[in-house]
């Protein structure tokens, strides 16, 4: 009995220098790092473990403050306060689990979940060349399971949750299939409400399935079909990936079909915008609804290689917004964005700066066109065969380098947008884009964006543009001074600082000296004007308004 008083203490040590080990050596063989406060081995519980950690890689960390392992007739684990975080803010935390198991040291593993509800299931299966895994959900509420946030800020309650993935490895492929449903959901991940007033969005049904395959050899992914509903719209599309580990190539069909603006963006927790002048409330709203499809094709590490087509139908609501009907006739518009003062703009032949189409340079009309929206007389309001090729730009430059908006759209974001850039903006933005289309037509939408684009601080429109910069008229511009008015709309504010000594700075001009080229590549220029614009030095006023 001395004897094994004493070793028990020793024999106890070594079994938890063993438990650790065995836990991080297998972290190690799948990528990851474990590192755990302390392991107890013991009789209640037979093991226990305390600050457990995994850090995944990729940005994805794991903890735990506990893991017990007790036995109240079979294996029961027990986690409290476990918590995933992820990159971007994002991450999941959820209060004390219980999970019954089975068949943890043999080849078929189950996990049950009993606390805080059962309703869950894990199943690793036995398979003589590979493995299986098996995952089931019925009437899972998520909502009392996991805490899914952004920035402290709640991201989804999942509803009650029911379906099954399911995974089959073998030695050259991975096949997946799943078949997920769930009632009552509601996103978080777009709204934009104060912090006092954090909110999901409407409760909506959500669906999604789809089966794939992943063969190593070669790094291809194909999903053959996928189908999805989401805030009552039908999502269907395929997926190929080929050559992953060398060259990818891409091939993405999507169609959306019934997407009703109005209850997308109260499913996505953001509300209609005031400035469209509708009644409040989340119900008997109508912005509209619309069918897209898109195709992209092509290699991601060379955006000029994608090929994007793209139909899309738009079916506008019974009753047009008034905000949007009053841009038919004569309107005032006022900004509030940035530092005031802001004066309120007369877009109507009454007021001297106005500008009507007809009476805009042919050639001014070209060069915008060509700089911000090519597309512009062809498109539905949006163009998504610029959005690839801007989205991996942005990417590989780290930054917002390059944009796919829409002429539309950016007036859509003029006149009733904050400069917010929050995805959740872009939505209202998009349902706003359809709207202006519909009810105004190519020529109006035109006109509007040269008499309210901002040109420089409290500076708006293309007549007090050309006469605070250049101190003439628009009809007189040359084509150099009608590149540098073109190229500054991306960042009117921003480039200031480019002409604070009356030319512009070498960046700036280079831009001017591309867009110069892009109109003689279309004939819009003969070469000798070419070649004058280019040697034409551009002196600027200033970027304020004369007196």
């Amino acid at each position: 009995m001395l004897v094994a008083s004493a070793a028990a203490p020793l024999l106890r040590s070594t079994l938890e220098h063993a438990v650790r080990a065995r836990i991080e050596s297998a972290a190690v063989r799948h990528g990851a790092i474990a590192r755990i406060g302390l392991v107890h081995i013991g009789v209640w519980p037979l093991l226990r473990l305390e600050a457990f950690d995994l850090d995944l890689g990729h940005g994805l960390r794991v903890h735990a403050d506990m893991i017990a392992a007790t036995w109240p007739g079979r294996l029961r684990l027990t986690v409290r306060a476990a918590a995933l975080a992820g990159p971007a803010g994002v991450g999941v935390s959820a209060p004390a689990t219980a999970w019954d198991t089975a068949g943890i040291f043999g080849d078929e593993l189950r996990l049950a979940l009993v606390e805080p509800q059962a309703g869950l299931s894990i199943h690793k299966l036995a398979d003589p060349v590979g493995g299986a895994w098996n995952i089931e959900v019925r009437g899972l509420d998520v909502g009392r399971l996991l805490d899914v946030r952004r920035n402290a800020r709640p991201l989804l309650d999942g509803g009650i949750e029911d379906g099954r993935v399911d995974f089959q490895f073998s030695t050259d492929a991975l096949r997946f299939h799943v078949d997920m449903g769930a009632r009552g959901a509601r996103l978080g991940a777009l709204a934009d409400h104060a912090d006092d007033e954090i909110q999901l969005g409407y409760p909506t049904d959500l669906t999604i399935r789809f089966d794939g395959t992943w063969r190593r050899a070669g790094g291809v992914v194909e999903i053959p079909e996928v189908h999805a509903t989401l805030a009552g719209a039908a999502l269907s599309g395929s997926i190929a990936l080929r050559n992953l580990d060398t060259d990818p190539v891409v091939d993405l069909a999507l169609g959306v079909q019934h997407l009703d603006f109005a209850q997308l963006l109260g499913a996505s927790g953001l509300g209609v915008p005031e400035s469209l002048g509708m009644a409040p409330g989340g119900g008997g709203l109508d912005l509209g609804s619309a069918s897209i499809d898109v195709r992209v094709r092509g290699r991601p590490a060379d955006p000029a290689s994608l090929s994007v087509s793209q139909k899309i139908d738009f079916k506008p609501p019974r009753q047009m917004p008034p905000a949007i009907l009053r841009l038919r006739g004569d309107f005032v518009f006022g900004s509030q964005d940035g530092s005031g003062p802001h004066r309120p703009i007369d877009v109507s032949p009454a007021s001297p700066d106005f500008i009507a189409l007809r009476d805009a340079p042919p050639l001014f009309v070209r060069t915008l066109l060509l700089s911000e929206d090519a597309g512009f007389y062809g498109h539905r309001g949006i163009d998504l065969r610029e959005l690839p090729a801007a989205l991996l730009t942005n990417w590989s430059r780290g930054g917002a380098a390059r944009g796919a908006s829409t002429i539309t759209q950016q007036l859509a974001k003029n006149l009733f947008l904050s400069r917010d850039k929050q995805i959740g903006r872009k939505l209202q933005e998009l349902a706003i884009t359809f709207l202006l289309e519909s009810a105004l037509g190519k020529n109006r939408i035109l006109e509007i964006y040269l008499n309210i684009i901002e040109w420089g601080p409290d500076l708006r429109g293309l007549r007090p543009a050309a006469r605070s910069y250049f101190g003439r008229e628009p009809q007189a511009l040359t084509p150099a001074e009608m590149a540098f008015l073109v190229a500054i709309i991306p960042g009117p504010i921003k480039y200031q600082s480019s002409f604070a000594h009356g030319t512009p700075g070498p960046g700036l001009r280079s831009l001017i000296d591309a867009l110069l080229a892009k109109l003689r590549a279309v004939d819009a220029i003969g070469e000798e004007e070419y070649r004058q614009a280019l040697d034409e030095p551009i002196v600027v006023a200033g970027g304020r308004p004369r007196g």
